[in-house]
């Protein structure tokens, strides 16, 4: 009709979204050209790429980790659970254990239940990668050159803090100059150190250091926990937090090695220490990426099936069996992508790398 706008009058609502939306319209194409430098990069290096589903009606079992739940309905009216993936951890395991090389790829994740803030967000996209006859520590210079590739392709001029060489802490070393006490001497003390987990004495040996970790909180005036409910796994999280992880220097890339054997993850021990094959990687103090060189010991997978599960999903013991039987010794490597270009362009948060962000419409 004469006099009217067009792009006003015809579609209000869209055009209305659209203004509140606020891409960053360059992010997208850098986005697209880190893609392309990564796939790049793997196929050079002879990783295969797949794709793998969103739903599982078994996701590998991870109690603090809230999952977004559905129901596939049946026509006869019948359904049943299925969830979206937290990560595409345990598909990619089940095709190593048929006998591919190694594999990575690049896909969405779903978290339910953390709060929506500048560094998470309920759906976001994941690189996850696994090298054959790689221990954790062999993955780190593939992380340093996903790092080159990407700071090639979103931004050439980046500090140090962001394209320095990956600097290695291990965990003790963290506490003793960020806690002020030996890590590795409690956990050792404690009998923590090579202890079967399947072992009647570990719950013992999880109680003595519980206590440790309850007096340390204790001297630095903090409160040191309810003694029935709260886990060596949780103890040492709230030292983690409170003292360590903040304090971590973020003048370059820095990857946080050696972590507790106990805390229940799949990553595999480091024979006759109290460490666990696993480091975290951080970029100006925000965490990146974590590695685990996997564990495969049925017995240990079978537990921890056990253990992590809830009541959000039962546990079944058919995939732990077939990983532990089929997959070959491997190291596998999750990476926030969106983390990562928000990181390496400068910016301070996730805000407008999302196309269509369904959580800017939510409440906080």
């Amino acid at each position: 009709m004469p006099g009217r706008d067009p792009q006003h009058s015809q579609f209000p609502i869209i055009h209305s979204i659209i203004q509140t939306m606020q891409f960053k319209p360059e992010a997208i194409k850098e986005r697209a050209a880190m893609y392309r430098g990564l796939r790049g990069y793997f196929e050079t290096c002879g990783y295969l790429e797949v794709d793998t589903p969103l739903l599982t009606d078994n996701p590998i079992p991870e109690s603090h980790i809230e999952l977004f739940k559905t129901q596939k309905v049946q026509p006869d009216g019948t359904s049943f659970p299925l969830y979206l993936i937290p990560s595409p951890e345990v598909w990619l395991k089940m095709v190593l254990a048929s006998g591919s090389s190694s594999l990575y790829q690049i896909g969405r994740c779903f978290r339910n239940g953390e709060q929506v803030d500048r560094w998470h967000r309920n759906e976001f996209t994941m690189l996850e990668w696994y090298g054959i006859n790689k221990s954790a520590g062999e993955n780190l210079p593939v992380m340093q050159e996903i790092l080159k590739i990407t700071i090639n392709a979103v931004n050439p001029e980046a500090g140090k803090e962001i394209s320095g060489n990956i600097r290695e802490i291990s965990m003790d070393e963290a506490f003793r100059e960020f806690a002020g006490f030996s890590l590795e001497s409690a956990l050792k003390e404690s009998g923590l150190t090579g202890i079967n987990r399947t072992s009647p004495d570990y719950p013992a040996s999880l109680a003595d250091i519980s206590i440790f970790f309850q007096s340390r909180l204790k001297e630095k005036n903090l409160p040191s926990g309810d003694k029935e409910r709260e886990s060596a796994d949780d103890l040492f999280h709230r030292l983690f937090l409170t003292f360590v992880e903040e304090a971590l220097p973020a003048d370059r890339p820095l990857a946080l090695t050696h972590w507790p054997a106990f805390i229940p993850t799949l990553a595999r021990d480091i024979p006759g220490t109290p460490w666990a094959d696993r480091w975290e990687l951080y970029i100006r103090g925000v965490e990146v990426a974590n590695c685990y060189g996997e564990e495969t010991d049925e017995r240990l997978l079978k537990k921890y099936w056990e253990n992590e599960s809830t009541e959000k999903t039962d546990p079944d013991f058919r995939w732990p069996q077939l990983i532990a039987r089929g997959m070959p010794p491997c190291s596998g490597t999750a990476v926030g992508l969106d983390r990562l270009l928000a990181l390496v362009r400068g910016d301070d948060s996730l805000k407008g790398l999302d196309l269509f962000p369904i959580h800017d419409n939510m409440p906080r």
